[in-house]
């Protein structure tokens, strides 16, 4: 699995990350063609400061990422008291403009076998914004579950708070 990720470039070095990064999807480290099971997910991000952040990875069949319930309770109280005001009470957007982390928007971008890692990545690696990677890889990950929970995925086995866990990992119902 392969994955590229890029926080914190602006102006002409972001375009040569986002460049590299769509260079590195159409050639195969192992130089031999991608089964066509694999589909490359890019998504670019751009901050207040204008900084253009990139997430890329190859997404293939994986097991699909779980929860535990207790996780989803720690990840409440810390989205109530930290996100509620720029992504909502209903996660579907708050009054600073944060984008829905709820419904279409969140299941467009993640919840069609994205890998966990990606939604891990860009969230450690951007939230909160006054202070990115702020939290303990436990806090992001029981963030992480919190929203697994209000989009409609089941509850099982607890999710991992390795990044190289997650990416094998997919997001899907």
């Amino acid at each position: 699995m392969k994955r590229n990720i890029a926080f914190g470039m602006s102006g002409a070095t972001g375009i040569l990350v986002l460049s590299a990064a769509l260079m590195a999807a159409a050639v195969p480290a192992s130089g031999v063609d991608a089964p066509t099971s694999v589909m490359a997910s890019f998504h670019t991000f751009a901050n207040a400061e204008g900084r253009v952040l990139v997430a890329q990875a190859d997404v293939a069949s994986g097991t699909p990422a779980t929860y535990s319930s207790e996780q989803a309770d720690r990840g409440e109280a810390t989205y109530k008291k930290e996100c509620v005001e720029c992504h909502g009470d209903d996660l579907r957007g708050g009054l600073l403009g944060g984008p829905p982390l709820r419904g279409v928007a969140f299941e467009d971008k993640y919840a069609k076998g994205a890998p966990a890692g990606v939604l891990f990545e860009i969230m450690s690696g951007t939230m909160p914004p006054n202070a990115p990677g702020r939290y303990s890889a436990s806090t992001y990950a029981d963030i992480m579950a919190y929203l697994l929970k209000r989009n409609g995925f089941a509850a099982s086995a607890p999710l991992p708070d390795n990044v190289d866990a997650l990416y094998e990992l997919v997001i899907q119902k």
